[in-house]
């Protein structure tokens, strides 16, 4: 470390010989000039490192009081290693852009991470920073961490701890998800109001437990949509009505269908990445790269990116973007596989209109013709809870 400063300070080397040379030293050390590398060449020289204003400010005197004389070896330091190169003008504007480049780079913001348990959670929070200005290659001084962290936790009703650090060219995004109680939904009536229950969709009631009020439809009977099942008699009704739905979809059985296809020819795009800047290359036709390519009217494309570095990933890397060219062509199914593709399509649609928290009894599918076309109909039986709360037709 004391090499280090005395090089950026400037020393020299000298020489002294003499009668008494260590005279010479023990004036030094009494007026407390720090002296380092002491090497004896004989009885009457020696060699020793200096710093340059030391040197200049008393040496001369020293050397007049101990009788000896002194010559310079060697200078060593920033200031005589900069004279040596000023001839060299390339040289030192070149020094001199690479250390402004260093310095820019290290202002700048190389990586933006988000930590979290929830993949969701982690995803939004991503998007958010993006949306408020945080992304690769802005100046590390333009991020106020406690105004961000604030701005993520109040857009993100789910999150009930936002950190954010700096760490070097690094932002680290820190969440942590709460547990948030919903409220009741719709149109629900609190418990001090009178209020019946009623069915929510046409169905055949299956299993009616009261705790509070009276049951008026029996079980095993169908109820029709906004139908009471259980009056509150001036309270407010308590009960669990399960009930079975039935959901029904159809399809048309199509022979002939439209299928996207390959074609087999390929097109390859690269583009450097300089942080989140894409530098493609131009697209003109005079260029060798883009001699007999002709652009696609339809394709499906694959899109990958590579940054330089292991350990640490680099700002600065290559993308490529590979386009396979597609063409849209009629097939003539056979009766068994267009029956299979609207029974797929079916399936989907009727797995869409079932409510997540339902139980699936019994399902039945067929196929059958209306005005000359065949359809793929699919329905079920399922068992959910379709209570709802109603005022009670007395208040």
């Amino acid at each position: 470390m004391y090499r280090v400063l005395s090089y950026i300070q400037n020393y020299v080397k000298i020489k002294i010989t003499g009668q008494r040379p260590q005279k010479f030293i023990n004036i030094c050390i009494r007026r407390r000039i720090a002296i380092w590398d002491l090497t004896q060449i004989s009885e009457k020289e020696f060699t020793m490192c200096m710093l340059a204003s030391e040197y200049l400010k008393n040496v001369h005197s020293t050397a007049l009081k101990a009788c000896v004389r002194v010559k310079v070896l060697k200078k060593e330091g920033l200031i005589y290693t900069l004279r040596r190169y000023k001839t060299r003008k390339a040289l030192m504007i070149l020094s001199v852009l690479l250390c402004g480049l260093f310095a820019l780079m290290s202002s700048l913001v190389w990586n933006v991470s988000v930590e979290g348990t929830d993949p969701l959670s982690v995803r939004n929070t991503r998007v958010l920073a993006s949306e408020l200005g945080i992304r690769k290659g802005m100046f590390m001084s333009n991020v106020n961490s406690r105004a961000l962290a604030e701005q993520l936790l109040l857009g993100q009703k789910n999150l009930c701890w936002v950190g954010v650090k700096k760490k070097g060219t690094k932002i680290c995004i820190e969440i942590v998800e709460g547990v948030h109680y919903e409220g009741k939904k719709g149109d629900e009536i609190s418990e001090d109001e009178a209020c019946d229950l009623a069915v929510s969709k046409d169905c055949l009631l299956q299993k009616v437990t009261v705790e509070q009020g009276k049951q008026i439809i029996d079980t095993g009977n169908t109820a029709l949509k906004g139908q009471v099942v259980v009056m509150g008699e001036g309270k407010h009704a308590k009960a669990q009505i399960m009930g079975i739905v039935w959901y029904k979809a159809e399809v048309p059985v199509e022979k002939e269908v439209e299928t996207l296809k390959y074609t087999g020819k390929e097109q390859t795009v690269k583009s450097l990445l300089i942080f989140d800047f894409k530098i493609e290359p131009p697209e003109w036709k005079w260029l060798p790269w883009n001699w007999g390519d002709e652009a696609f009217k339809s394709y499906d494309s694959v899109y990958t990116e590579k940054y330089f570095g292991k350990n640490v990933k680099m700002p600065f890397g290559t993308s490529k973007l590979v386009k396979r060219e597609t063409v849209w062509e009629t097939v003539t199914l056979s009766e068994e596989e267009a029956v299979y593709r609207a029974a797929l399509k079916a399936q989907g649609a009727l797995d869409a209109s079932i409510p997540d928290e339902g139980q699936v009894l019994n399902t039945k599918s067929s196929v059958f013709e209306r005005s000359g076309k065949q359809y793929y109909c699919i329905t079920a039986e399922v068992l959910e809870d379709v209570g709802i709360t109603v005022f009670s037709e007395n208040n």
